[in-house]
């Protein structure tokens, strides 16, 4: 079966795209203008130069902790893949570059088109919980294309966002992720999606491993 091998790198272009696109970006409840002026203040003004500068000066650090990340999420790879398979019931990954850019700027993007995204370099979290995170985003959303049919509800690009944050949540504090990842707390991603995503945490906590046919269908019913 194929697994994908996700990779860091530097891009120093992706992040100068990046802070244009979060700077007045407010989503779900969080406010991605934060994890760039809250990091850099002075950005406003000098935006590309700033990063420029900031590559010249830390590209060692930033190298050495893709290198970092790259041995971090080497280590939890397999036990991620297979607890992945258990959930999506062996579901064949999509192709793509699976590559993890290091990003000077806290909002994190992912690229379903070709499987990338981006990773704040200072994340509190950690390489495993983000990786895990876009990773499962890329198969869901690729599942729900091809075996999931919606057509009882027209649901807009908003509520296919929502789902996929709702899904990957529950997915993430199950049993098998939790022991995975080690988190001493329950992460929610968007704060306005939170109430949602307790409950059905709640709903679904006793169970051994997540059916994910019916955690689609039962956030889809809640649309």
């Amino acid at each position: 079966m194929f697994y994908p091998k996700v990779r860091f790198q530097l891009d120093k272009e992706l992040d100068k795209k990046t802070a244009i696109n979060f700077l007045g970006l407010d989503v779900g409840g969080v406010n991605f203008a934060n994890g760039i002026l809250g990091v850099h203040p002075a950005i406003k003004k000098i935006i590309f130069n700033y990063i420029d500068d900031f590559y010249k000066k830390q590209t060692f650090s930033l190298s050495r902790q893709a290198r970092n990340f790259q041995k971090q999420w080497n280590a939890k790879a397999g036990l991620f893949f297979e607890a992945a398979n258990l959930i999506f019931k062996n579901y064949p990954w999509p192709r793509g570059k699976y590559i993890g850019y290091l990003s000077i700027f806290d909002c994190n993007p992912r690229f379903l088109h070709d499987k990338t995204f981006q990773i704040f370099y200072k994340h509190k979290l950690g390489p495993t919980y983000i990786v895990a995170h876009e990773l499962l985003h890329f198969i869901f959303f690729d599942y729900l294309s091809k075996k999931i049919k919606t057509s009882k509800k027209k649901l807009t690009e908003n509520d296919l966002w929502e789902l996929s944050e709702i899904v990957n949540d529950v997915i993430l504090d199950s049993q098998s992720f939790k022991k995975l990842l080690k988190l001493k707390k329950n992460i929610v991603s968007y704060p306005n999606l939170k109430n949602t995503a307790s409950k059905l945490k709640i709903k679904f906590a006793s169970n051994k491993s997540i059916d994910i046919d019916k955690l689609i269908d039962t956030v889809i019913d809640l649309k």
